[in-house]
């Protein structure tokens, strides 16, 4: 924390009116992750401070004022960046609705397993056989009974059921697959209040649309992830019913009282959602 020291003396009336004048004494800078935090202190007389308390308001500020002794002193805390430290807090005006907030990106990588009957080509032959639901069925019972596909079903001359029966019988029944997150990490002052509730099922952004809704920077837009495709055949991998797209899994806001700032979090994963359930955009 950077903090630049006044003239702490005596304090000398500026104007006809000398018992509504108050000085700036010292100011401090500070960020401690939810951006910059400026910390002015003022001394003069009490009516002044408490009339210059209202602006001080205005700019959705914190402060308290200590009435001890000749002169009484004030400490104003305020955040965001409507502040411009290089004018007087006098001078300043209130920030006007849509004011600019502070925002960062942070991209995270988790994984997942996934049954191995989720596989593309095993979800492509098992499609072909015209009931998906025995296809599975019958190799997972088969392999629960310690016997050979081969032996109990046809669909042991399937070339991917045979893979998927020797893959059960060595226990090896998922696989990781990575699901990526975009969170938007911004604070603003508390003055225009908190945000609004989400809603209750969030929808879906295409990939088109999410940079678009959320007016993601060219640098965030380089570094989302591409619809995955099968390269062999050219199509889209994803379960039938479903499409990729960008589903809201976070939100959350907080205010800290001490700087009157809001800080608020959404976050979005990319995956294939289902058509029926979720409304996309």
């Amino acid at each position: 924390m950077a903090t630049i020291q006044g003239d702490i003396g005596t304090v000398t009336p500026t104007s006809a009116n000398p018992p509504l004048t108050y000085i700036e004494v010292s100011r401090g800078y500070e960020n401690v992750g939810n951006g910059r935090v400026v910390t002015l202190q003022f001394r003069g007389s009490k009516d002044a401070l408490r009339i210059a308390s209202a602006q001080w308001v205005s700019l959705g500020a914190k402060y308290t004022i200590r009435e001890d002794g000749p002169y009484s002193e004030a400490t104003v805390t305020i955040g965001g960046t409507s502040f411009d430290p290089g004018t007087k807090i006098s001078e300043q005006s209130a920030p006007v609705p849509g004011e600019v907030a502070d925002i960062r990106w942070e991209f995270r990588t988790d994984y997942i397993d996934v049954s191995v009957f989720a596989l593309p080509a095993v979800a492509k032959e098992a499609e072909a056989t015209g009931d998906p639901a025995f296809y599975k069925k019958t190799i997972e019972e088969t392999v629960r009974n310690g016997q050979k596909l081969t032996d109990v079903s046809p669909l042991g001359n399937l070339p991917v059921a045979r893979r998927v029966w020797q893959k059960l019988t060595r226990g090896e029944e998922s696989f990781p697959v990575a699901r990526v997150s975009l969170t938007r990490i911004a604070t603003f002052s508390g003055n225009l209040g908190l945000p609004q509730v989400p809603q209750g099922i969030p929808p879906v952004y295409t990939p088109a649309s999410f940079a678009t809704a959320w007016e993601l920077p060219f640098s965030v837009q380089q570094m989302l992830p591409r619809v995955p495709v099968d390269l062999a055949t050219g199509q889209i991998l994803a379960p039938s019913g479903t499409v990729w797209g960008w589903k809201q899994t976070n939100y959350s806001s907080s205010l800290v009282t001490k700087t009157n700032q809001v800080e608020q979090v959404i976050s979005w994963t990319f995956a294939p959602y289902d058509l029926d359930i979720y409304p996309f955009l």
